[in-house]
């Protein structure tokens, strides 16, 4: 009788072990969502709740089964596992970069050394939320090097261009980008959509340009950005590995050069043109120099202000009609560089892009004048044109005439 106890208890504790066995198995298969799974962030903090990096929480730890983390917030958590494609070019030991979303102050914006603190409308733009984090793992990896926000934001776009394959900001390619519908001051860079939401709120306060000695450069950070990676594209393998080589040794990029005439376009040419060969050398991409030539001539560098139409609409009580027509116009004439000057501003077709230059260093092939009543000479756009052409009209213009 006794045997046969013993025989029922072994049983048992042969099913248990089984069972057990069987937990044990599942538990580490099981994919884990109760965690932050990142080779790079080491944990996450959303208002009091903490969520570590699955790297640093056991599989049989049962507290996640009692307690767990709410729906929406592991919706959050998913949005800023989006750095893995890094892993190649900054292999990490252990997690270390911290990540505080803050619901209370939507626009936040923080960078430490170990840290990223972001508001919540971060998370509502995929690529912005992707620019902050690459700039948190830049600035833990190599602080050093990433002092300076200009050179740090820069190295970002090239790098989500060259390694996460991203080229859209705001729904606008950098293929867009040109050095004639960039920003040549403060003020006109908070109006790009190629604006950081790191300047946000610096944007929003009017004397922010006084205080930034940089900040009449800003407007060229993404066109430095996007030049980088025309003249990485169009590199070698090698020459493309060595870059990336640079990049995650730690190589220390050129101190930005100080630009005293942020109006005077000869200077902001040779400044551009100085700036990018800085950084070609210190990404190793410096012996290319048709490479460097041909990007130059893409991005417009060497006439910015030329155009092949320039329009003006600023006396026309239907500018907006007549804008509007210019977008269907230009999708069929790609090649035409226009220029439309409207109430609130100059827009740059094909791309579409505000366009902040002095009308008065602007040239073009034809100029065309639409008015309602002829304004005062002070009054019209003035540019140099081998043509100009005039129409008075108080209602909608259908005939494209501008051809």
């Amino acid at each position: 009788m006794k045997r046969k106890w013993i025989e029922i208890v072994a049983q048992g504790l042969t099913i248990i072990s089984f069972v057990a066995l069987c937990w044990v198995v599942h538990r580490s298969l099981q994919v884990r969502t109760q965690c932050v799974n990142s080779s790079f962030i080491s944990f996450v903090q959303i208002n009091k709740e903490h969520i570590d990096n699955c790297h640093f929480e056991s599989r049989l730890n049962l507290s996640r089964l009692f307690n767990p983390i709410p729906q929406e917030t592991l919706k959050l958590v998913r949005q800023v596992e989006v750095l893995e494609p890094l892993t190649d070019l900054f292999p990490v030991l252990h997690p270390g970069l911290a990540v505080e979303i803050n619901l209370d102050q939507p626009h936040l914006f923080e960078l430490g050394r170990n840290y990223v603190r972001l508001g919540s409308d971060w998370l509502t733009d995929k690529v912005q939320t992707r620019r902050a984090l690459i700039m948190g793992v830049l600035k833990h990896e190599q602080p050093e090097n990433y002092e300076n926000a200009f050179q740090l934001e820069t190295m970002t776009d090239f790098i989500m261009m060259a390694v996460m394959s991203e080229d859209k900001v705001s729904d606008h390619s950098v293929a867009e980008i040109k050095f004639s519908t960039s920003a040549p001051s403060f003020a006109e860079y908070c109006k790009s959509p190629f604006r950081s939401l790191a300047h946000r709120e610096a944007c929003a306060f009017p004397g922010a340009e006084s205080e930034d000695l940089q900040a009449n450069v800003w407007g060229f950070r993404p066109l430095l950005a996007a030049a980088l990676y025309r003249v990485f594209n169009k590199s070698t393998l090698n020459e493309k590995l060595k870059a990336l080589q640079a990049i995650a040794a730690g190589q220390m990029m050129p101190k930005l050069g100080e630009l005293e005439a942020a109006n005077d376009l000869p200077a902001l040419v040779l400044w551009f043109g100085s700036t990018l060969h800085e950084h070609l050398e210190a990404l190793k991409l410096d012996g290319n120099e048709q490479s460097v030539k041909s990007t130059l001539k893409e991005l417009e560098v060497e006439s910015p202000t030329h155009w092949e139409l320039t329009v003006d609409i600023t006396n026309t009580p239907a500018w907006k009609d007549i804008l509007e027509q210019f977008k269907t116009w230009s999708r069929f004439h790609q090649k035409d560089r226009t220029l439309v000057f409207t109430p609130e501003g100059a827009v740059a077709f094909p791309s579409g892009l505000p366009v902040g230059w002095n009308s008065q260093d602007v040239q073009s092939q034809k100029h065309v004048l639409i008015a309602c009543h002829w304004p005062k000479p002070a009054d019209m756009i003035n540019v140099v044109s081998r043509h100009v052409f005039a129409r008075q009209s108080c209602g909608k213009v259908d005939e494209v005439f501008w051809n």
